[in-house]
């Protein structure tokens, strides 16, 4: 009579578990992960990005805080749109043709074993991200902040891209066939969420893809002279990149001591003046800003490096006093 005295509370408190259990909930607060502007033909190897999600449980019932005080939230994530559906190392965000291959990770060590996945079938399907939170004193809600880490990495893919003139957002969305939050109250406490309620997590993971140019110019040195009866020469060598598709136009000032069209290198030590000029051939047209009968360079990028010889000449001229003559160009790429 005892023993079924016993089993009829154990069912009855059972009962009643299993009917505030449903009651008892977590919700996840999700934002996008946005990565600043990227360049497809950065120096560095990899942007990143993180951004703050909060989950908050919910113990609506004393019975349920009482025989079920821990939750575990498990949060899964597949590979998301503009991937292929199990590939999930890297992913990729997508617009058109341009692509950006990127991961989210649960730490800033940003190891290949800290992707967050979890999602059945995929090359991440191990690895969600699990929190747990134990209640204590009754009803009332807990709630657990954490950080999800972006990282798109600056690779031949992102460098292949054909920008443009306009920049580009790249994007990859998440929602209930990529991502989604399981819970599980439970008295002891959980490593895994096997049951429980599951909701979706709607976001998005977006960069913007900036058309970009580089250009980096050596010095011109001519060599020393005592007259200048004759052409004095002199060469320097420039280097330009720029994204795939990327036009662009290479403007040079005409430096400190130009007089119009006229550039003058002027005495360190004084005021007398050397005259010279630069092409982008031997002896070439005056390369400045396209005024006047000058000339600009130009060309359209494809994300590699291009070299461009600085032809420098000083002109037969009326030989000044013999010293250190100087002057600073600007060498500007418009794109």
């Amino acid at each position: 009579m005892m023993a079924r005295r016993w089993l009829i509370l154990l069912g009855l408190l059972l009962a009643l578990l299993g009917g505030q259990a449903r009651a008892d909930s977590c919700t996840l607060t999700a934002s996008d992960i946005v990565f600043p502007s990227v360049s497809s033909i950065s120096s560095s190897d990899a942007f990143t990005s993180s951004t703050s999600w909060n989950v908050t449980c919910n113990w609506t019932a004393f019975t349920t805080a009482l025989v079920a005080p821990n939750v575990t939230v498990c949060l899964y994530l597949g590979a998301g749109t503009n991937s292929s559906a199990s590939v999930t190392a890297p992913r990729q965000m997508a617009n058109g043709a341009v692509k950006a291959n990127y991961n989210l990770y649960s730490d800033t060590s940003y190891a290949a074993s800290k992707i967050w996945g979890g999602w059945a079938g995929t090359t991440t399907s191990t690895t969600p991200i699990i929190l747990t939170m134990t209640k204590t004193g009754g009803t009332g809600s807990l709630s657990q902040s954490f950080t999800v880490y972006g990282k798109l990495t600056a690779d031949a893919t992102l460098a292949a891209n054909s920008v443009g003139a306009s920049d580009i957002t790249v994007t990859s969305d998440f929602g209930s066939g990529s991502a989604l939050v399981q819970y599980l109250f439970t008295l002891l406490g959980s490593a895994v969420c096997t049951l429980g309620p599951t909701a979706a997590i709607p976001f998005q993971v977006r960069a913007n893809v900036i058309n970009d140019c580089n250009i980096n110019v050596g010095n011109i040195a001519f060599p020393n002279s005592s007259l200048l009866s004759s052409t004095v020469r002199s060469t320097s060598s420039m280097s330009i990149r720029c994204s795939a598709g990327t036009a662009y136009r290479v403007l040079l000032s005409y430096g400190g001591n130009g007089s119009g069209t006229a550039r003058n290198m002027k005495k360190i030590a004084g005021t007398e003046l050397v005259s010279y000029q630069l092409s982008n051939t031997l002896d070439g047209t005056t390369w400045a800003d396209g005024a006047s009968g000058t000339l600009v360079v130009g060309g359209t990028g494809d994300g590699t490096t291009v070299s461009q010889t600085v032809f420098g000449r000083v002109p037969v001229q009326s030989t000044p006093s013999p010293g250190d003559y100087k002057d600073t160009i600007t060498a500007t790429v418009q794109f």
